[in-house]
């Protein structure tokens, strides 16, 4: 590997590292120019600047004193989690909350967008990683630590320039591709609210359309078992609400086949029944699309139809925001965690139509937009991949760029 023009630097040689304050800031319940940002705010490269706390300006310029938040200004998480990097890209009033450090460049070694890809890369978070412990304790960064940490970079800056602008290039189509798919959300959110409530029609229905309670339209309304298993390495899968709510199937837990049985013989997850979440989270709900065993514990409710209903169409429809209402009426959202009753449950209503076949035509027309957002989607997993590849390979030099 030629690595003719890159040099080892240290961090502290890289960057003027500011501490943040280590005491909460005070905020308001309402909407002002200056924004807190948490370490839950910093995700994957990313700084959601959106999902902020507010505070007054006297706050701001209080926990602004050691320094203000400009464009291209890096932000490292020390802790909770430790490591996640975000660099400014706007003008606004950011200032950092607790257990974060605000990093500005040495512009004489470092480009400011080459320190926030530096600090992204594996030579960087794998010195991150011994650090991380057991998880007995919370992994924790102090700033003498950091600063002794290595960067590898380019010499020139027209190289780390160059290597900036080409994943920037990517981080753009990634961009363009995450609009489109919450585009595509909403135009599904705009016809599910239509289709499935009956305030629009598919051409050529026209009848009744009914409402009955879900009791009425269930055989069985059960949930899973009440006592926590033993979970084993392999074995059966065992599904919970945090399953449901990711859609998420392939990473769970186990139990063995003789606990499984044991909860099995009073609620036996098949295809097509109907998972869905009643406490902590309540009202995700999804379709049971496959044969294999699998049981599910008390935080899950298992819905299995009448044939009046077609399962699928009863999921669809309770992705619908009057669902979401409905079912929130009847849960205790003041209970700890908030839960709904299996009773309560059953006393949601549903709309739906009479006619099967105009469930079932429902039913396609959305399982198609459905299908659209889950290729976009998958595409979208593919080209982070890819970018997260490329990048591996330009900031440790493996794949060099033309200057």
């Amino acid at each position: 590997m030629n690595m003719d023009g890159w040099k080892i630097i240290s961090v502290d040689d890289a960057c003027t590292i500011t501490d943040c304050q280590h005491k909460t800031a005070p905020i308001v319940e309402y909407i002002t120019p200056y924004k807190m940002l948490r370490t839950s705010n910093i995700r994957n490269g990313k700084i959601d600047t959106i999902n902020v706390n507010y505070v007054t300006e006297e706050t701001y310029k209080a926990w602004s004193v050691r320094g203000e938040l400009n464009i291209n200004d890096v932000i490292l998480t020390r802790e909770a989690p430790m490591g996640e990097v975000g660099i400014i890209r706007s003008e606004e009033r950011f200032f950092l909350g607790q257990r974060m450090l605000q990093l500005k460049a040495n512009q004489k070694l470092i480009q400011p967008k080459y320190l926030y890809l530096s600090l992204l890369s594996s030579y960087f978070q794998k010195q991150l990683a011994p650090l991380k412990g057991n998880g007995s304790i919370v992994a924790n960064i102090r700033i003498p630590e950091l600063k002794k940490m290595r960067l590898l970079i380019p010499s020139k800056e027209e190289e780390q320039q160059k290597i900036a602008s080409i994943l920037s290039t990517w981080d753009k189509a990634i961009e363009l591709k995450e609009k489109l798919i919450e585009q595509k959300k909403k135009q599904k959110k705009g016809l599910m609210q239509k289709l499935l409530t009956g305030n629009g029609r598919l051409p050529g229905y026209e009848g009744e359309w009914k409402k009955d309670k879900l009791k009425k339209l269930c055989d069985k309304i059960m949930d899973g078992t009440h006592s926590t298993p033993k979970y084993v390495d392999s074995g059966i899968p065992f599904y919970s609400v945090e399953n449901v709510t990711r859609k998420d199937f392939e990473n769970s837990k186990y139990i063995t086949q003789e606990e499984h049985e044991a909860i099995s013989s009073r609620c036996k997850v098949e295809r097509n029944d109907i998972l869905i979440t009643r406490i902590g989270s309540i009202g995700d709900a999804v379709l049971v699309d496959w044969d294999h065993e699998s049981s599910i514990y008390v935080s899950l409710a298992l819905l299995k139809t009448k044939d009046k209903i077609m399962p699928e169409f009863l999921v669809q429809y309770m992705g619908t925001d009057i669902f979401k209402r409905e079912i929130l009426s009847k849960s205790l959202t003041t209970a700890i965690p908030q839960k709904i009753n299996l009773g309560d449950l059953g006393e949601v209503n549903i709309s739906y139509p009479y006619d099967v076949r105009e469930q079932s035509a429902i039913v396609d027309f959305l399982s198609k937009a459905d299908e659209e957002i889950y290729l976009l989607e998958r595409d979208l997993k593919e080209t982070g991949i890819q970018r997260k590849g490329l990048m591996q390979l330009l900031l440790t030099g493996k794949v060099r760029v033309k200057v």
